[in-house]
């Protein structure tokens, strides 16, 4: 069976209220979806589930050992994670979250880091009315094929690979988030240059 379409305008209106909340639901249940971000669409999912993770891998032909970000609509979702959060990452929180900039940050599970962002997309926060966890992000494209912005492509490409697909339409042109790693000693590198430069990433932070 194809996945279900939604058709979403964003931000979402009143009249969106009982529609939202179904979708939370699903998701609170384990299901797989495409959904829009600030930057691109992206294939996610509740992040405590292992079967949400086998199948976005499957979805994608990912390979497993990849790591995939994890976005949240509110930075409260992320106390779930126990994360470590070092004087220059709170400092860099602060300077722009709910926005795109990643963070890799060391956790007492993962002392290597886990790749988390506060999105400033709307559908993530009021999502976080009802589910307020932490979802996997990763674009919606096979891996190895490049990503394209047309929903219309996605959902055909992901029709029979998700559950469901929430249709913002086209999204306005966007760099990806910028990916910044903070170790436990404080220490900040940029991974990745994207919406945000290099030079207003360090500006963000006392050295």
């Amino acid at each position: 069976m194809s996945a279900d379409r939604i058709a979403l305008s964003f931000p979402p209106g009143s009249e969106h209220r009982k529609m939202l909340k179904e979708v939370a639901g699903r998701i609170s249940r384990g299901e797989v979806f495409v959904y829009p971000t600030e930057t691109i669409y992206g294939i996610g999912g509740r992040f405590d589930d292992p079967e949400v993770y086998r199948k976005i891998i499957a979805a994608k032909v990912r390979p497993h050992e990849q790591a995939m970000i994890l976005v949240a609509g509110r930075r409260d979702a992320l106390d779930r994670l126990d994360l470590t959060f070092p004087p220059a990452a709170r400092e860099l929180a602060s300077a722009w979250w709910p926005g795109p900039l990643t963070m890799v940050l060391p956790s007492k599970e993962h002392p290597e880091g886990v790749a988390v962002r506060v999105s400033d997309h709307p559908l993530l926060a009021a999502l976080a009315t009802h589910v307020n966890v932490p979802l996997y992000s990763t674009s919606a494209n096979v891996s190895g094929s490049p990503y394209v912005p047309d929903p219309d492509a996605i959902y055909t490409l992901m029709k029979d690979r998700v559950d469901f697909m929430i249709d913002a339409g086209t999204l306005p042109d966007s760099k990806p988030s910028t990916v910044v790693r903070v170790t436990g000693d404080n220490a900040v590198s940029v991974l990745r240059e994207g919406s945000i430069a290099t030079a207003m990433v360090h500006r963000s932070y006392t050295r």
